[in-house]
């Protein structure tokens, strides 16, 4: 994907993400999949949504609030995030991994974010061809 084009779509950007985790692949020898797939994770988490997702595509600042506030009243005592990042998964593969990290900066929890990379690993090391 070049500089001049959007992301458009959840399933493009996982599809961009799956491509970066195969490059990785090929550049990275004695590393572990499970290790590349998170360095993927990280550095696609860390992108601007503004730079990378087209319009369309791209959360608005109060659709961002709206989904944290929703997705932070999920916590309860019994289960700290589970609920929270099965919301955010399925988020994620809804509407994108950079929207659903923008909720999670939103939210402001370290751990909610860790435990969400990790769902998110695991989403991508179940996926065939990648």
């Amino acid at each position: 994907m070049n500089g001049a084009e959007k992301i458009e779509s959840a399933e493009q950007e996982i599809e961009a993400l799956k491509k970066r985790i195969t490059e990785l692949e090929a550049a990275s020898v004695g590393k572990e999949r499970p290790e590349i797939i998170r360095e993927a994770i990280k550095e696609h988490a860390e992108k601007i949504p503004k730079e990378i997702l087209g319009e369309p595509h791209r959360l608005l600042p109060e659709e961002i609030k709206a989904q944290a506030e929703r997705i932070s009243g999920l916590k309860t005592a019994e289960e700290p995030h589970q609920r929270q990042v099965a919301e955010l998964l399925q988020f994620a593969q809804d509407k994108g991994i950079l929207n659903a990290v923008s909720i999670i900066k939103e939210i402001n929890d370290p751990h909610l974010e860790d435990d969400f990379h990790d769902a998110l690993a695991q989403f991508f090391q179940g996926i065939k061809n990648v």
